[in-house]
Formats: C-alpha cells, structure tokens, sequence
C-alpha cells in the first residue's frame, strides 16, 4: 500500500491513541485495505483486511437467522485469548477493522468507531457523475 492509499490513516491514528488499542483498517468489503494506523504495517494491513473481509462475510451469512430475512450486520466482534476485533460498517462496501487487547473498554471503543464512521462515511461518499450529454445516461 503506498502513502497515497493510506490517506485516510490519520484517522484511523485517532483510535489507536485510545488505551489497549493495537491497530486500525479501513477496508472494502472485498478484502482490499483502503487505509491503517501507523502502528500496523501495510503488508499486516492487506492480510488483516483480506480476513476481516471473510470474518464479516460470516456476519452477514448468519445476519437472517438472528432477527429475518432484511436483518442487517453493523459490527461482529471476535473474541480470543489475548483480546478482541471488531469489524465494523462504515459505508457502502466499506468495513472499519479494530484491534485491541482484552482490557480495551468495549464501550468507549464502540462509541468512538461510530463517531469514526460518521467522519469516514463522509470521505468515502463521492459525489454522483455528471452525466451530460457526453456518454448519455448510465443504467
């Protein structure tokens, strides 16, 4: 990932400055990395958005079974030995990735990747093409 494809990574950096957060990815829901903290590397950013894709790809199988059919995924959260990660939507095929040690405050890390996710959802958003005369109108 260049510097260029890490605009975004400042942030991100805002929720690592919080106690027992280790790193920060902005992905797509393919799997591509979009942007990360500087405190994960980006060859460490490409594999954890490669998985944290598939992990949210689980969420969203299971998300009719929890609730009906139009039942919709906002977070998943796994728990392991040494500490969480919360996969989070951001936007429209875009996913918000967050590492943290055991004794993170689930709470306040929740209510600061919402904020983030306004903040986010606000870069990613592009404005609608001009569709004028050149080319016509798009389906």
């Amino acid at each position: 990932m260049t510097t260029h494809a890490n605009r975004l990574g400042w942030m991100l950096d805002d929720l690592t400055k919080m106690p027992d957060v280790r790193y920060a990815v902005l992905l797509a829901t393919d799997g591509i990395a979009m942007g990360h903290s500087e405190s994960v590397h980006p060859d460490t950013a490409d594999t954890i958005a490669a998985s944290a894709s598939g992990f949210h790809s689980i969420g969203v199988a299971l998300a009719p079974y929890t609730g009906g059919q139009k039942n919709g995924l906002r977070q998943v959260v796994g728990e392991f030995d040494e500490g969480f990660l919360f996969v989070k939507t951001v936007g429209a095929n875009a996913l918000l990735a967050v590492s943290t040690s055991n004794a993170v405050d689930a709470e306040v890390l929740t209510y600061r990747m919402n904020g983030l996710t306004e903040r986010l959802g606000e870069e990613l958003s592009s404005p609608a093409r001009n569709q004028g005369d050149e080319g016509g109108a798009r389906p």
